[in-house]
C-alpha cells in the first residue's frame, strides 16, 4: 500500500498551536495571539505549546497505519526549516515503523528547495529518495506529486482558510502547470478541505485536511472518483461520506 502525507511540521510550536496543542493555561488565545504574547513578554512560544504531544500524535498516527511493507511519501515541510528544528524532526522520524528504504520525500518550502548539500545529507539518513517533485502510479492513474498546488493558483486570490503563504508567488516556479488532465497530490496550504481549489484532479493530502493522518492510495482513488460530488455537494462535517477519509 502507498500512503501519502504532507506538512508534518514537527518541532514547530506555532503550527502545533494552530492545530490545537496550546497548553490549557493559554487555551483562550489563538496561535497568533499566543505568538504576539510571547514576543511582547520575551517568552518562548515553545513553553506555551505542547508541541511534543503534537509530534508524538503524528508519529503514532503514521505508525498505526503505515506498515513495514508499505511505501510512505511525505510531500514536504517536515519542520520549521531551521537547522535545530529539522534535526529534531528527523530524530522523531527515525521512530517510523516503515523502513528508510520505503520512505520518500518531496521537498517543501520549509526544506532547502535548491537541494543544499548539508541538508540533503541529513535528509538521506531518514529518506531513501528526495526530489523537488515526482510522480507515481495509483490504481492505473499517473499522479503527480508536489508540495505545491498547481501553478495557476498562485496567480489567483487564495480561498479562505488557507495559510498566509499558501499562494505566495515566490513558490509558483516550483509548482506543476495544470494541463487539464493530469492528477496531482499536494500539501502546503494547510486547508482542512482536500479540494480547497475546487479542482477534481487536485487533491490536498496535507495533515490538516486529514485529521493529522496519512492518506492511503485507496482513499486517493475514492476521492478522485467522487471529486465532483464532494466539491459541488460538500457533506456535513460529521457525515459518513466525509468520514471515509
Amino acid at each position: 500500500m502507498k500512503w501519502f502525507t504532507s506538512d508534518l511540521h514537527l518541532h514547530h510550536p506555532f503550527v502545533a498551536a494552530l492545530r490545537g496543542y496550546t497548553k490549557p493555561e493559554h487555551a483562550h488565545m489563538t496561535a497568533d495571539q499566543l505568538r504576539e504574547h510571547a514576543r511582547e513578554n520575551r517568552l518562548k512560544l515553545a513553553d506555551m505549546v505542547d508541541w511534543q504531544r503534537h509530534d508524538h500524535t503524528i508519529l503514532d498516527n503514521i505508525n498505526a497505519t503505515v506498515g513495514e511493507n508499505d511505501e510512505l511519501y511525505v510531500l514536504g515541510d517536515l519542520s520549521t526549516g531551521g537547522r535545530a528544528s529539522l534535526t529534531a524532526a528527523l530524530h522523531t522520524l527515525e521512530g517510523l515503523r516503515v523502513p528508510r528504504a520505503r520512505r520518500h520525500l518531496i521537498l517543501g518550502n520549509h526544506e532547502d528547495l535548491h537541494g543544499g548539500y548539508s541538508q540533503m545529507r541529513q535528509l538521506l539518513d531518514v529518506f531513501a529518495t528526495i526530489d523537488a517533485s515526482g510522480a507515481t502510479v495509483i490504481g492505473g492513474l499517473n499522479v503527480l506529486l508536489s508540495h505545491f498546488q498547481f501553478r495557476k493558483h498562485f496567480e489567483q486570490p487564495a480561498p479562505q482558510g488557507l495559510s498566509t503563504n499558501a499562494c505566495d508567488p515566490q513558490y509558483a516556479q516550483y509548482a506543476f502547470v495544470d494541463n487539464g488532465f493530469s492528477w496531482l497530490l499536494h500539501g502546503h496550504t494547510h486547508s482542512t478541505d482536500p479540494f480547497e481549489f475546487s479542482n477534481p484532479h487536485e487533491l490536498n493530502i496535507g495533515m490538516d485536511a486529514w485529521g493529522l493522518r496519512p492518506v492511503s492510495e485507496e482513499q486517493v482513488l475514492w476521492h478522485f472518483a467522487n471529486a465532483e460530488r464532494l466539491i459541488f455537494f460538500p457533506p456535513e462535517p460529521h457525515s459518513t461520506l466525509k468520514r471515509h477519509r
